[in-house]
């Protein structure tokens, strides 16, 4: 199952193989804005992740571990609204 493009940020389409964003203009009209090469700010978001589990692999207290995956969730979260401006 295919999960729907969401408008004001940044989605991947598998069928068309691209970062594609939604914008509404006046009319309520969408606006398809396409690219190839992932948005920065999803790349700078990614490398954050992977420091974060690096650090979560070799952690061994369990309160810091806690504490790096909780980090782990805002960067995620953060990834799933990713504006236009990235």
């Amino acid at each position: 199952m295919v999960r729907e493009l969401t408008q004001n940020r940044w989605n991947w389409s598998q069928r068309d193989q691209m970062w594609v964003f939604i914008d509404c203009d006046v009319k309520g009209e969408l606006i398809y804005h396409y690219q190839v090469n992932p948005p920065k700010e999803f790349t700078e978001l990614t490398m954050k992740i992977k420091i974060l589990n690096d650090k979560l692999i070799t952690c061994k207290d369990p309160k810091k571990n806690s504490k790096i995956f909780s980090e782990m969730m805002k960067i995620s979260k953060r990834m799933q609204s990713m504006g236009k401006n990235c």
